[in-house]
């Protein structure tokens, strides 16, 4: 057998084995988008606010990494016990979620989730609300990606899902906090803020979830085709490299 096709076997395997599973994520799913969609967004929502008794919101850019795996945790577990049902081996979301909070916690954005701007500007609020939110949300997405590529297909919608999720999720709930802080004096309107955010965010990632998990047969299609000739021209490069070999 030669490289070219066993390269060509594994992968048709491979893609056979990933319409077998989005074929049950929209049998699993059908009639059902309604539940997932609230028990999403319901169970990701109170796990924010419950990071709060681990997690002290402020004004400090940085949070120590054990809060922030803490409050990250809380809230990939809860995803992921919504996700059993409808994914293949949803434990993979918690620990991407855990990983991924830690990167960012290296990275000094992982405390965007639980930050208040020292600013009171609400257009500079907006702006590096939307800004930052979006490195956050790159950043959760394509470890979430990781976690779920082999379960759904075309997964990697996720990532710029998550990304503009989050952009427009923290800029909404800086620009609240900020006005209602203004307007009463009191800091724990910045924590009212945050958790529009979170609702947000919730609302939202659950709303992505769903369009993700039912992947229409047309979709499903042209994304598999497109990945086929790019593989089959792959495995045609590799024969002949090996054939003119002396």
């Amino acid at each position: 057998m030669t490289v070219g096709k066993w390269v060509v076997e594994r992968w048709s395997a491979e893609r056979r084995s990933l319409e077998r599973r989005a074929v049950k994520q929209r049998a699993a799913l059908k009639g059902d988008e309604l539940t997932l969609w609230l028990s999403w967004t319901g169970l990701t929502w109170f796990a924010f606010l419950s990071s709060l008794l681990f997690v002290e919101v402020g004004e400090r850019i940085d949070l120590s990494l054990g809060e922030g795996v803490i409050g990250g945790g809380l809230v990939g577990l809860a995803q992921s016990l919504v996700l059993r049902p409808y994914m293949p081996g949803a434990y993979r979301w918690l620990m991407a979620s855990l990983i991924s909070w830690a990167a960012l916690m290296l990275f000094h954005i992982g405390a965007l989730g639980w930050m208040a701007p020292a600013t009171l500007s609400l257009p500079l609020r907006g702006g590096f609300g939307l800004l930052q939110g979006a490195y956050v949300g790159l950043g959760l997405g394509m470890g979430q990606w990781l976690a779920m590529r082999r379960q759904v297909v075309m997964a990697w919608r996720w990532v710029p899902i998550s990304g503009m999720i989050w952009a427009v999720a923290i800029a909404l709930g800086w620009v609240i906090g900020g006005g209602l802080r203004m307007s009463s004096g009191l800091f724990v309107s910045e924590v009212v803020g945050l958790a529009v955010a979170w609702g947000a965010i919730a609302a939202l990632s659950g709303l992505g979830i769903v369009l993700l998990l039912r992947a229409t047969p047309a979709e499903k299609a042209s994304g598999t085709k497109k990945i086929d000739s790019h593989r089959k021209l792959a495995a045609t490069k590799i024969t002949e490299h090996s054939l003119q070999k002396p």
